[in-house]
């Protein structure tokens, strides 16, 4: 086997600057909640607790989603503390890691100017760039997505390799451990897709290398059966609830129009996805990650559960297919310059408006007020502030009958047999709950009047913060 070329200095300055810019990103924003702040603090409960297995949210089971991102969270924050950066620190070094991926296959089957076109495009996607330091599970599985098709076209053309088929299970593997079921299908309904653009069977001959397969169900079949043995309806809700009536009915409310995922598309990837001539591929490399496009559209189209987030992982592969219509004559040099600087620009233009709606949507304030009151214990009522828990680098008890406020689809559905279990954390009503210093209530439910013997310390468009009065 053929040694690729060295990695160019034009590429390293790329991801040089990617880097600079998650982080630049990760250290101005606060956390954001629900999805930030929910995912940093199940990330600190894990780390507190050491259960690698079972994910919990304010003490409660938290079985909405696979461990994985919620472990590398976890491990950073042992090593960094509750700080932003600890939870954030996944993302960006799987945003590094699918750039790094992306170049060394483009080296073997391509040329160092098509390598360093495909690291620009994708690195100054919009979507990309800011989703490379957001606490979510979609940067961990884009990277492992990436893995898949790129060797995948690297086996189209140099032919099957068992090391490289290894790596394509344990990406698999590592997808659905991050996030369930929908790995399989971008594996699945990606290669067939790839397999129609180009004609041929060959995109589906490594689906039935049977030893990636037992690699698969030896990884997250393992952790699946630990958590059934502890959850036994969790197959019913992985697989019914959260996974097929997800994407079939709209008991979610996340159904958008078919212009969507196109609008997404386009948006993400600007401004090259309107700059780039757009032709069909020649590479057969290309046409897998535009087999790979494809499937997204087609797929998230039909699905009744539509975010942004979602179509992550067709950016790098949309980048590969958009890098054949670039040049490396100096127009076209200028003009990916030019792409590479719209996105940091955009950002640095509409920070202050972005810092203060990121602040209106985050628990920062909240946990900043409460930490300046000296107070060491804090009880929602019929609300809850995730980040904010983080931020303390503690647990609050919650007042919720029904579970609401921890944004978890499990607890909710499944609270009674929850309770009959005993796993039950939440308090039915505030005189079931401990005294407290502080108490929080959402401002939509609160007209401002505070309970006996407290005072108000904090109002922000969310939440209302009362202060125990001291004793005489």
């Amino acid at each position: 086997m053929t040694r690729p070329p060295s990695m160019p200095r034009a590429a390293w300055l790329v991801l040089a600057a990617s880097a600079l810019l998650s982080l630049a990103i990760a250290f101005s924003f606060p956390l954001l909640d629900p999805d930030e702040g929910r995912n940093a603090e199940v990330a600190r409960e894990m780390a507190v607790s050491g259960d690698l297995v079972i994910p919990h949210l304010a003490g409660m089971p938290y079985l909405d989603k696979p461990p994985a991102l919620f472990a590398a969270g976890a491990l950073f924050v042992r090593v960094l503390g509750h700080t932003p950066i600890a939870v954030r620190l996944p993302a960006i070094l799987a945003s590094l890691g699918t750039l790094l991926v992306l170049a060394s296959v483009a080296l073997r089957i391509a040329t160092p100017g098509y390598a360093v076109r495909v690291l620009v495009l994708t690195a100054a996607a919009p979507l990309f760039a800011v989703l490379s330091a957001y606490v979510i599970f979609d940067m961990l599985l884009a990277a492992c997505v990436t893995v898949v098709w790129t060797l995948l076209a690297l086996e189209v053309e140099q032919g099957p390799s068992g090391r490289r088929r290894l790596a394509m299970f344990a990406a698999v593997m590592l997808g659905v451990l991050v996030k369930g079921p929908v790995m399989l299908v971008w594996a699945l309904g990606g290669s067939t897709t790839a397999a129609l653009c180009l004609r041929s069977r060959s995109p589906l001959a490594w689906l039935a290398w049977w030893p990636g397969w037992i690699l698969v169900l030896g990884g997250a079949g393992a952790w699946f059966a630990a958590a059934l043995q502890r959850h036994p309806e969790y197959a019913r809700y992985a697989f019914l609830e959260e996974s097929l009536e997800r994407m079939t009915s709209r008991s979610f409310q996340r159904d958008q129009p078919l212009w969507f995922v196109p609008a997404v598309l386009v948006a993400g990837a600007l401004p090259w996805s309107l700059a780039t001539p757009w032709r069909w591929p020649k590479r057969r490399s290309a046409r897998i990650a535009a087999g790979f496009v494809l499937f997204a559209a087609v797929f998230f189209s039909l699905s009744h559960s539509k975010l942004v987030t979602y179509l992550l992982p067709a950016i790098p592969a949309l980048a590969w297919w958009a890098a054949e219509g670039w040049s490396d004559r100096p127009r076209g040099r200028n003009a990916l310059i030019a792409a590479a600087a719209f996105t940091p620009m955009l950002l640095l233009a509409g920070y202050p408006w972005l810092r203060a709606a990121a602040l209106d949507a985050s628990g920062e304030p909240l946990a900043r007020v409460i930490r300046a009151s000296g107070a060491e214990t804090v009880r929602y009522e019929d609300c809850y502030s995730p980040g904010t828990d983080f931020l303390l680098g503690r647990s609050s008890s919650v007042v919720s009958a029904l579970g609401h406020p921890i944004t978890s689809n499990y607890v909710v559905r499944y609270r009674t047999l929850l309770r009959e279990r005993g796993q039950w954390r939440l308090f039915d009503d505030p005189g079931a709950a401990p005294g407290t210093e502080v108490i929080v209530r959402e401002v939509r439910r609160d007209r401002a009047t505070p309970p006996s013997g407290y005072t108000l310390i904090h109002q922000d468009a969310r939440f209302l913060a009362y202060r125990r009065n001291p004793q005489p």
